[in-house]
């Protein structure tokens, strides 16, 4: 069975990489599995429906266009943009998943206290 794109990142990347690809960005190589063209050219090559339809869901279909257009055709370099785009907006997607389960075990836990307080 195939993977998907998102399978992929959330195997390659530790949280604290994803944190990391979240406050500074692809380009500066803290996305250790794409950094060189050859990388994300081939994962666009695989991926790129879905890579390209979850930018178009969270950003819009414009974003496509105009990342085209500022490689001024270059394909290589588009490919490589629109996956740094798509590893950026889903590691903040998974990080922020992961701080709002936290956020909810700390309530769970403040209510459970809560509760034990006004049994006793």
């Amino acid at each position: 069975m195939t993977q998907s794109p998102f399978d992929v990142i959330k195997n390659q990347y530790t949280i604290d990489e994803l944190n990391d690809i979240v406050e500074h960005g692809c380009a500066s190589g803290c996305a250790h599995q794409h950094i060189y063209y050859s990388d994300t050219n081939s994962f666009f090559d695989q991926y790129d429906y879905e890579i390209v339809s979850y930018i178009r869901d969270a950003i819009g279909s414009e974003f496509v266009t105009e990342t085209f257009d500022n490689n001024e055709g270059n394909l290589t370099g588009y490919k490589n943009d629109i996956v740094w785009t798509f590893i950026e907006l889903y590691a903040m997607e998974l990080i922020d998943n992961i701080d709002n389960e936290e956020l909810e075990d700390d309530e769970e836990i403040v209510n459970n206290y809560s509760q034990e307080l006004v049994t006793h």
